[in-house]
């Protein structure tokens, strides 16, 4: 008995002490973990997914590991994302012949893969050790990534549609919890197993008691531990002023365009789109994606606007770009292709998820320079948020989600900024919550934890708004 405890204990750790979803702080991979975990069947195909990708990719990467370590941190990630992409590609095609169905239902998120937090990383941690090392890292890593996602599975699959896998598990007469197949059943879903399993991983030792705050205030006199003092900040009259000022210019800009006919048609059109991409089908709380960067940046007010900023233009900019390249090169192509090829071969289907990585990577590339030439101070406050930007899921998916469907130019635009603007106020709303320190760190309440049950209420706000009639 004595033995067979010292396994469990042994492969638990091996397994979950490294686990970038369910233990650690870093907030890797919570996007997809959210997004696919509502059946089984999803959660099943995504963990495949990523494991292939992850070890296809490493052999590749592998043989010019010297190449890629000595390259700066934007082109390796660039990179890496190229060739992650080709991977995504080839697993999608393969995937959609085999198991159509779940393929239909998450393939916006199997593009996704390529800018997975997870996948990147332990490439990267790879290209430091021997390759057999790096193999047992990424199995880890993997393993590690699925068995969160098919626990997540277990829970909110029998309770939103009382089956598994197909197969009823749960009677008819036992009531559905809808919210559970809802991007708000993914947040409190993943809180409730991280609030569920901390008081057993630490009593195992596989994860550590968090610092309070009162220690590390105390820590450098050795005395009894003090809570740290917070000065009150309220709101500038600066502040008040630009936001006045601010609002009224809208209004008036509001009561102009009505004035135009032409401009006041494209409005109409346009803001329906902005306030959709805003509020009611946000980027973050109901696709749930751009969450892993979300959560490290939110940690401070600072960062956490300035990150917005970037993403805002970043997004915006790119997207429209990668509209201009879809529509003019890939296509064309496409067309000029079909005319001499006797079977019918569409770029767009096939390269479109690397030529949109490639522009990104390139623009992004671009205005770093732009900005450290001609803006040195924009680039010293924004140029490390700028490189990190090229990994946020949100770039990808605006141009993923949008572009393909055949969209508009000024509709694919507006989106994308929307999608940005929305990323920029839940981080920061979720920044000054964190900032009000509404925890404490306990045996069971982590600070990641904490920050996921916030975005979770604030989609299940977001969620009743969106089922207002407004237009």
């Amino acid at each position: 008995m004595v033995g067979l405890k010292r396994n469990i204990r042994k492969v638990s750790k091996y397994f979950m002490r490294d686990n970038l979803i369910l233990t650690a702080g870093a907030g890797l991979g919570f996007c997809s973990s959210l997004a696919v975990t509502n059946k089984l069947e999803n959660s099943l195909t995504m963990g495949i997914g990523v494991t292939l990708v992850t070890a296809g990719s490493f052999c590749m990467v592998y043989p010019f590991k010297r190449l890629i370590s000595t390259a700066g941190t934007h082109h390796k990630i660039s990179l890496l994302m190229i060739i992650v992409s080709v991977f995504v590609a080839i697993f999608g095609f393969f995937a959609q012949a085999f198991v159509p169905e779940i393929t239909a239902n998450i393939k916006a998120y199997i593009d996704l893969i390529t800018t997975n937090c997870i996948v990147l990383a332990v490439i990267s941690e790879g290209l430091t050790v021997d390759f057999w090392e790096a193999q047992k890292k990424i199995l880890k890593a993997c393993i590690g990534y699925s068995a969160a996602l098919i626990l997540l599975a277990f829970l909110r699959e029998p309770l939103g549609f009382g089956t598994i896998m197909g197969f009823s598990v749960l009677s008819d007469t036992f009531p559905r919890v809808v919210l559970m197949v809802t991007p708000v059943g993914g947040f409190f879903a993943l809180a409730a197993f991280r609030l569920l399993l901390r008081p057993f991983l630490l009593k195992a030792g596989i994860v550590y008691q968090e610092a309070s705050s009162c220690e590390c205030a105390s820590a450098a006199d050795g005395g009894v531990p003090v809570a740290a003092s917070r000065q009150k900040r309220g709101i500038s009259k600066a502040t008040l002023i630009t936001i006045g000022l601010g609002a009224c210019l809208f209004i008036s800009l509001i009561i102009n365009i009505q004035t135009i006919p032409a401009l006041h048609q494209h409005f109409i059109i346009l803001f329906p789109v902005l306030l959709n991409a805003l509020f009611f089908d946000g980027i973050v709380l109901s696709k749930l994606l751009g969450i892993c960067p979300l959560l490290n940046k939110s940690r401070q007010i600072d960062a956490a606007w300035k990150m917005g900023v970037a993403v805002i233009i970043v997004t915006t900019l790119s997207t429209a770009l990668n509209w201009l390249v879809y529509n003019n090169v890939l296509v064309r192509c496409s067309d000029l292709l079909s005319q001499y090829a006797q079977l019918p071969v569409r770029l767009e289907k096939i390269f479109y998820l690397t030529v949109f990585i490639v522009t990104i990577a390139v623009f992004v590339q671009i205005l770093s320079v732009l900005l450290r030439r001609f803006a040195k101070n924009v680039y010293e406050q924004m140029g490390q948020f700028l490189e990190l930007i090229t990994v946020n899921c949100i770039v990808l998916a605006s141009a993923t989600f949008t572009i393909p469907t055949g969209a508009r130019f000024m509709v694919t635009t507006t989106t994308a900024f929307g999608y940005g603007l929305h990323w920029m106020m839940v981080v920061v709303w979720l920044a000054l919550l964190r900032r009000q320190r509404l925890f404490v760190p306990t045996t069971a309440w982590d600070e990641d934890t904490v920050a996921i049950l916030l975005l979770g209420i604030m989609a299940a706000i977001f969620t009743g708004i969106g089922m207002i009639h407004i237009f």
